[in-house]
């Protein structure tokens, strides 16, 4: 449970530093914070993809079985 908490919340955090990043190209202040902005969404994307990995691995997580 603990574990889809987390990847719940880091998909929150994903679409938050995208939005940010949104409102950072439209604004046109900084593109370097732009740049932060979607490497950080990046970043969580990459920590959700290992923790789903090793989730799977460890059988904490288990998929659907094929029909």
């Amino acid at each position: 449970m603990l574990l889809k908490l987390l990847i719940v919340l880091l998909l929150l955090l994903m679409i938050g530093n995208l939005a940010l990043g949104l409102g950072a190209l439209l604004s046109r202040r900084d593109p370097a914070l732009m740049a932060r902005y979607i490497g950080r969404r990046l970043l969580f994307a990459v920590i959700i993809v290992i923790l789903l990995i090793l989730a799977l691995a460890t059988g904490l997580l288990t998929p659907n079985p094929t029909p």
